[in-house]
């Protein structure tokens, strides 16, 4: 859960228009954004770029125009200015330079290009005209994005470097250790998370920022959840969607995520016309947002899956992993883990169908999908007992032992579907 956004770096940075006819535009601008009035910060910053003198004045104003129409969910017109702005930028050493570039970043990610993203990324932690607090949001950003893909190793190793790093502002060195707590949830390194959101928890207490408060009680109660504690995470996930809720200028993607945590509770509490309430309303807002071609949204469909297959929908349940498998695809590869999350899905979807051989061959197709990854055993665990139970139902007693004892010793009390941290949220 993350509400809190490592891109408000100071936008400001690259506000520097310099020429006096820009001045009521670039005053109106900022207070249209401070209100969050977004599509009129966009239409004032659009109208500086033509008034622009010189090359450097035109790629401040077509940066500053890019971020507000990222702000206005514009992010397709937002691309195409963020790309000219650092084109025109190249080879200098231009203020604001690496704001643009994380904006942009963030703009591939939300439009679902994710290799692209993590380019923008990379490439604008090496330019050595960044300041380290620009470097920090890049490193937290791209780290997000790798953990997002399940390459927790690399995260890590990104979110170390970042940590190194001196001279950081107070909101920089909480974006760190936000993504470090998140990190170390993914990895099921529980007492670790806790420790770092009960940091965070202190943070947010002696600032007393309803944002940091909303991130905090979320990220805290997606950790005891994901460790099975359901009692400790549900007051802490209706704490988080609340304030959320209640924030000024919080995305429609921030809350679909909120609403989604909750539904994932309510379906564990087996609670399902609440879980279904809160995913369609998350699913409204993400398909809004985001698009319907967003691993986010695919990321969801899986949920409303679960829902339509314990109430008996199988088909329909079908349908819809049928629509994440190919959205998932299409962004991350046919054998990438968020596919495997699909097959795992629908292994489950008909197991309860009382087709256990069709399950099985899901489940296997998920198993081989994991087979090549260093941490295959983590990612596996939770799919051996129920591919063994369908072996078994499928009257394969043989390969069910056999299956088990591959896995001799490995801790497989948690048989929740998960795969990697495919939650896919906006940052």
């Amino acid at each position: 859960m993350r509400a809190f956004t490592v891109l408000t770096v100071g936008v400001c940075l690259v506000f520097g228009l310099q020429a006096s006819e820009w001045a009521s535009r670039e005053q109106a601008a900022r207070i249209a954004m401070q209100g969050h009035d977004y599509d009129s910060a966009a239409q004032l910053f659009g109208e500086s770029v033509g008034l622009a003198t010189t090359p450097m004045e035109r790629a401040t104003a077509l940066a500053s125009y890019g971020i507000a129409l990222n702000r206005a969910g514009r992010n397709a017109e937002a691309k195409a200015a963020l790309e000219r702005a650092l084109e025109a930028w190249t080879g200098t050493a231009a203020e604001g330079r690496a704001v643009a570039a994380a904006v942009l970043g963030s703009v591939d990610r939300s439009l679902g290009d994710y290799q692209d993203a993590e380019r923008v990324f990379r490439d604008a932690m090496a330019d050595t005209s960044a300041s380290s607090g620009e470097r920090a949001t890049l490193m937290v950003n791209l780290a997000d994005l790798l953990r997002e893909q399940a390459r927790e190793t690399e995260a890590r190793e990104v979110l170390n470097e970042a940590g190194r790093l001196t001279g950081l502002s107070q909101d920089q060195q909480t974006s760190v250790l936000v993504e470090t707590a998140e990190l170390t949830r993914d990895m099921h390194l529980w007492s670790e998370s806790i420790a770092e959101w009960n940091r965070i928890g202190e943070i947010a207490g002696n600032e007393r920022s309803s944002g940091l408060e909303a991130v905090f009680t979320g990220g805290l109660g997606e950790t005891w959840f994901a460790a099975g504690n359901l009692v400790r995470a549900e007051p802490l996930l209706r704490r988080s969607l609340q304030l959320l809720r209640n924030e000024p200028g919080v995305s429609y993607c921030q809350v679909a995520t909120a609403l989604s945590l909750m539904a994932r509770l309510y379906i564990d509490e087996d609670k399902l016309a609440l879980a279904e309430e809160a995913l369609d309303e998350a699913l409204a807002k993400d398909e809004d947002s985001l698009g319907p071609g967003h691993p986010q949204v695919a990321s969801l469909l899986e949920l409303r899956a679960d829902i339509l297959s314990r109430r008996g929908e199988a088909q329909s349940a079908r349908e819809d992993l049928e629509r994440a498998q190919a959205i998932m695809s299409s962004h991350f590869g046919g054998e990438s883990t968020a596919v495997a999350g699909v097959f795992a899905a629908l292994g489950d979807v008909e197991q309860r169908d009382h087709r256990p051989a069709v399950a099985a061959v899901q489940y296997r197709m998920a198993m081989d999908l994991l087979r090549n990854r260093p941490d295959r055993m983590r990612f596996g665990s939770p799919l051996v007992v129920r591919y063994a139970a369908a072996l078994k139902a499928a009257h394969k007693p043989a390969e069910a032992q056999a299956l088990l004892r591959s896995f001799a010793g490995l801790d497989t009390s948690n048989t929740s579907v998960t795969t990697g941290a495919q939650s896919f949220r906006d940052k």
